[in-house]
C-alpha cells in the first residue's frame, strides 16, 4: 500500500483531500450521539489513533497494554521530549453517555471506576519498577512527582455546569491526572494539522520524515509493543531513532486507500 521511496503529499487533507477529514468527523460525531458500547468508541479510536493523536512529537499509539496480569490501559500515547526523553499518556476511556456525579453530587458509578483504574495502574507501576524500566522506559521511574508516565481519563460530554466542573477539576488536581470529555476527542479531530516533513533532522533522508507524519496509522497492540521493547531502544530523541522501526510497525486504516485513489487521480 505505502511505497517505501515516494514523498505523499499529507498537507492535501487540509485543502483537496478534506472530504476525508469531513467524513471522518462526521462519523465521530454520529457515533457521540448514539448509545453505543465503549467497546465501539475503543474501535473507532484505535482505527484512527493517528487523527486523534498524532502530532509533532507523537507518531505512535498503543491499544490495550497490558500491566500485568490484572489490568490494561485503553491507551498509551508515546510522546517525545527529544532529549528529555519520553512521556506515555496512560488512557482510560468510559462512555460518551457517562456522566461524572450523581444526583447527589458523589463520583458516579463509570467515573468512579475509571478513577478506580488509575489509582490500580499507577499502584502497579509503583510496585514493578522493573516491567516499567522494560515496557515504559524513560529518563525516570518516579510515578508520583515529576514523573515520565501521566494519566487521562475521558468521559461523558462537554459541560456547562460550573459546579460540576470544578468538582471534577479539584479530583484531577489531587489526583494528578488529567480529566478530559469526549468533545476534547473531537476537537482533536477537527483541529488536527497535517505536515509533509516531521523535522526530525533524520541523516538518511525525506522519505522517512515524510512516512512517520501518515496520519492514518491504527494503534498497535499490546504484543507488537513487547516485541518492539524486547529490542532496547534510545529513549531520548525516539521518533528520530526508532523512525524506521515505527513505520515498520504500524497498521494502517481503509482510509489510507482513499486517500491514495484521490491522489493518483490528482
Amino acid at each position: 500500500m505505502i511505497e517505501n521511496n515516494k514523498i505523499y503529499n499529507w498537507e492535501s487533507l487540509e485543502v483537496e483531500n478534506s472530504p476525508i477529514i469531513a467524513g471522518l468527523v462526521n462519523s465521530w460525531k454520529n457515533m457521540l450521539n448514539s448509545n453505543l458500547k465503549e467497546s465501539d468508541f475503543h474501535k473507532f479510536i484505535c482505527d484512527h489513533a493517528g487523527f486523534f493523536f498524532g502530532s509533532d512529537n507523537c507518531y505512535l499509539t498503543i491499544s490495550k497494554l497490558k500491566l500485568g496480569s490484572d489490568h490494561e490501559t485503553d491507551f498509551v500515547n508515546v510522546i517525545d521530549q527529544r532529549s528529555n526523553g519520553i512521556i506515555y499518556e496512560l488512557i482510560e476511556i468510559e462512555k460518551p453517555n457517562s456522566k461524572l456525579f450523581t444526583t447527589s453530587g458523589v463520583p458516579a458509578k463509570d467515573f468512579s471506576n475509571a478513577i478506580q483504574q488509575i489509582r490500580d495502574w499507577k499502584r502497579y507501576l509503583i510496585e514493578n519498577k522493573t516491567w516499567l524500566k522494560k515496557y515504559l522506559p524513560s529518563q525516570t521511574t518516579r510515578i508520583i512527582n515529576n514523573p515520565g508516565v501521566i494519566f487521562t481519563i475521558i468521559i461523558g460530554r462537554r459541560t456547562e455546569n460550573t459546579l460540576e466542573i470544578e468538582k471534577r477539576n479539584q479530583i484531577a488536581g489531587e489526583l494528578k491526572i488529567n480529566i478530559r470529555s469526549f468533545d476534547y476527542l473531537t476537537d482533536l479531530l477537527e483541529r488536527r494539522r497535517f505536515f509533509n516533513d516531521a523535522c526530525l533532522d533524520i541523516n538518511s533522508g525525506l522519505c522517512l520524515e515524510n512516512q512517520i507524519e501518515n496520519p492514518f496509522y491504527k494503534a498497535i497492540n499490546d504484543s507488537k509493543w513487547r516485541k518492539f521493547c524486547s529490542s532496547k531502544f534510545n529513549w531520548t530523541h525516539f521518533y528520530k531513532n526508532s523512525c524506521s522501526e515505527i513505520i515498520k510497525i504500524r497498521d494502517y486504516n481503509n482510509l489510507m486507500q482513499n486517500f491514495l485513489n484521490n491522489s493518483i487521480a490528482e
